[in-house]
């Protein structure tokens, strides 16, 4: 190993999750599964209905659930959604379902632990075709009025046909959105700001705020040091480094050599993709630019700078959903 990326390591240990046996942890769960506890007691509850397997994690037992009961049972048990066409954006989770049970789960339980009630008006802000949208519709959809928005036209159409209850919006690369100034309680945006250049990052906060109430709370996840390790040690993710700017061909070693250098210098690391056709959302984006797309990871102290004036950071965990990303939560005062 570089003796920069070794540094690194140890410069970061208080940010990287590690197992008992000092191996970097790997499998992130809930430590409360606020949705899937609600679905699997209606589903125990219906005499209708075959029963999930007896152990295991609430979302891996929902999730085996959904791959193998027929389908008149998923309908009746309200989880009848298919993976979309390959046309519209999905991104596979764990298994092989529509539904993203672990990740919803991830980002309720970290709002409840900041003392957050789910209820109101909430926005997933990049929502794609809406797993995380189905399954809060499915767990609370008597408490959360749900919106969404995102720049893929055909992932937004698909959405409000297909996700009942929610209602969805095509948002540009760039603010406004056509919300409402102080319309939602909660918003969340996973795998959002761990793409977004600085100066994306900053407007769109901006635009965060004014659609958020006073007292509401912003969810959002990012890439920072447990990712960065995972990188390093498990080689996971494993992308196409090549196709970034920064540099005529990247290897491996050589992007996370500078990723671990600039963050130390800046506190921030952000390189582009080199065209739309190199990431997946993109391409799917009317008149789509690559220029504030890319990767991105960013220190506390850095994120600090490109935060409003009001809106505070109440909250950070490391390394939870996608088992790699932190996640915030700020509330606009």
């Amino acid at each position: 190993m570089e003796a920069a990326f070794e540094e690194f390591l140890k410069e970061h240990a208080a940010e990287i999750v590690r197992e008992p046996d000092g191996a970097l942890c790997r499998d992130m769960h809930p430590r409360r599964s606020p949705a899937c506890e609600r679905i699997l007691a209606e589903i125990l509850a219906d005499e209708r209905l075959e029963k999930p397997e007896a152990d295991g994690y609430p979302h891996s037992r929902l999730s085996k659930w959904v791959m193998t009961a027929p389908r008149d049972q998923r309908v009746a048990a309200g989880l009848g959604l298919e993976i979309p066409p390959p046309h519209i954006h999905f991104v596979p989770g764990q298994y092989r379902i529509f539904y993203d049970f672990k990740n919803t789960d991830m980002v309720l339980d970290e709002l409840q632990a900041a003392g957050i009630a789910i209820k109101g008006t909430l926005l997933d802000f990049g929502c794609s075709s809406g797993r995380n949208l189905a399954v809060l519709r499915r767990a609370f959809g008597s408490e959360l009025e749900l919106f969404g928005a995102d720049p893929a036209q055909a992932s937004i159409d698909w959405l409000n046909e297909n996700v009942k209850g929610a209602s969805a919006v095509v948002s540009n690369q760039n603010p406004p959105l056509p919300f409402a100034d102080e319309q939602f309680d909660i918003i969340i945006a996973k795998s959002i700001w761990t793409h977004f250049s600085p100066s994306a990052g900053r407007r769109w906060f901006a635009e965060m705020q004014r659609v958020l109430k006073t007292g509401g709370h912003f969810l959002f996840s990012t890439h920072g040091p447990h990712d960065v390790a995972s990188r390093i040690l498990l080689d996971i993710p494993s992308p196409r480094y090549d196709r970034y700017t920064g540099h005529e061909k990247w290897t491996r070693d050589g992007f996370l050599a500078d990723l671990v250098r600039n963050y130390r210098d800046k506190g921030y690391y952000f390189q582009a993709f080199k065209e739309v056709g190199y990431q997946p959302d993109l391409h799917l984006i009317e008149n789509a630019d690559t220029a504030d797309w890319g990767l991105m990871f960013v220190s506390p102290d850095y994120l600090k700078t490109m935060l409003p004036e009001g809106l505070s950071i109440v909250g950070r965990s490391v390394g939870r959903t996608g088992n790699r990303h932190d996640l915030y939560i700020v509330r606009r005062d």
